[in-house]
């Protein structure tokens, strides 16, 4: 059973903002949300040709969860194949085909429920925030943190985080991450990403140059199409030897570093299969096992727009379970154009995203005639009062915590869409 968090105050304000041009500096901003008990949301940004984010998130000093926008998908189940292989249900990931894994919160119930141990829990969210701490590290020495690395630190209240969430040290995270980063530049690989794919580009010369066995293993493994982190996992091995067996062929230009898509996901619950993660304003819809009106079930369609890729698959998940139809829009600017194609009978819409925040975008729906009376709901971590008087002016019919949690999702439906519910009274 996980142990629930206390609530302790802090100095923190409700947002602050910070800039970083070394590494020292970055593990000491970490070190003082660990030490002033930060409970929030802590925001990096760093300007570079794929303006790349990431997010850590803390509860009283420990970390509790990351964010990142590359391969979360794969990060996340390369973590269950290493510390809880039995729910990594799909050994083998064939290309284009979705694989099926357990997400954070299923995850969390079956630790409630004595199902899973909360040690192999707690090495997954470790190694899960480990890995994306180490990507910041890179990208920033990769940039020589010439523009800087811009931190956001973002209060979220005590009260609205799920007192079920397991906590690491953020300090044995982070120490042992600088150590991995520090041999990392040691053996000569400061430029190679671990997330890249090793592909073969000249297999006549690779084959003359390795012995027949070692060949074989790399046609067999250099396809293209699994990461550095994924064949270390796979091959049970550690990533620093693994990469830099395979670093003098790389320099050679025998075999090349390639991007991938993330794996295409469909969220296994401890009941059901659930359904695949969605395109940029796709409607899809599925039913679930309660028994739903199916004359009701084709006007109730959901939006939700936020730029995190997981909290817009766990917006999905929750309510395609339910019979909803769903609408995920990750590009604020295309927001209004997707919303007039789909016509959702009610919008969840992230306050904290970049261009345009939650509070310009739904200023920007109001004025438009056809979604006057349509509920729009704001989703934030910051439910204070300013914000909600903001959110009042410029048109919200309400507010949403985050985390993201079924029950909340469904309540708020049901408050807001009562003529629609997709559950029949037994």
């Amino acid at each position: 059973m996980l142990a629930p968090l206390s609530v302790r105050s802090t100095h923190w304000p409700t947002t602050k903002h910070d800039v970083i041009f070394n590494t020292e500096e970055l593990l000491r901003r970490i070190q003082n949300c660990a030490s002033q008990q930060f409970t929030g949301q802590l925001d990096f940004n760093i300007t570079n040709p794929q303006q790349q984010q990431w997010k850590l998130f803390f509860s009283v000093g420990s970390l509790i969860g990351c964010d990142s926008e590359v391969h979360p998908v794969r990060r996340w189940y390369r973590q269950l194949s290493l510390h809880c292989p039995s729910l990594a249900v799909n050994s083998v990931i064939q290309e284009g085909e979705p694989i099926q894994y357990q997400d954070y919160e299923s995850l969390s119930k079956q630790v409630k429920q004595g199902q899973v141990p909360l040690g192999q829990m707690a090495a997954i969210v470790e190694g899960h925030t480990g890995e994306v701490l180490f990507d910041i590290i890179q990208a920033g020495e990769q940039q020589n943190y010439h523009s800087g690395l811009y931190l956001s630190y973002r209060v979220i209240p005590q009260d609205s985080i799920d007192l079920g969430w397991v906590v690491v040290r953020a300090e044995r995270v982070w120490q042992q991450v600088f150590q991995d980063w520090q041999a990392w530049q040691q053996a000569g690989l400061a430029d190679i990403s671990p997330n890249l794919a090793p592909k073969i580009l000249q297999a006549e010369q690779l084959r003359l140059q390795t012995s027949p066995s070692a060949y074989r293993n790399l046609t067999t493994l250099a396809d293209g199409t699994q990461t550095l982190r994924d064949l270390a996992v796979k091959l049970k091995q550690n990533i620093l030897p693994l990469t830099h067996s395979i670093a003098p062929y790389i320099r050679k230009n025998l075999i090349a570093l390639i991007e991938v898509e993330d794996l295409k996901v469909s969220i296994l619950s401890p009941k059901l299969v659930e359904p695949k993660s969605q395109q940029n304003g796709r409607i899809s819809s599925q039913k679930s096992s309660a028994t739903l009106s199916s004359s009701k079930s084709a006007s109730a369609v959901i939006a939700y727009i936020d730029d995190s890729r997981i909290d817009s698959q766990m917006m999905g998940y929750i309510l395609e379970e339910a019979g909803y139809n769903f609408v995920s829009i990750q590009d604020s600017v295309q927001a209004l154009v997707v919303l007039l194609e789909n016509k959702p009978d009610l919008i969840f819409l992230d306050l904290v995203m970049p261009v345009a925040n939650g509070y310009e975008i739904c200023s920007q729906i109001r004025r438009v005639s056809v979604f006057q009376n349509i509920p729009v709901i704001i989703l934030t971590g910051n439910d204070g009062i300013v914000d909600r008087v903001r959110a009042k002016m410029v048109g919200a019919s309400g507010f949403l915590p985050k985390p993201i949690t079924q029950q909340k999702v469904l309540s708020t439906l049901q408050r807001y869409l009562p003529t629609k519910s997709l559950y029949m009274s037994n």
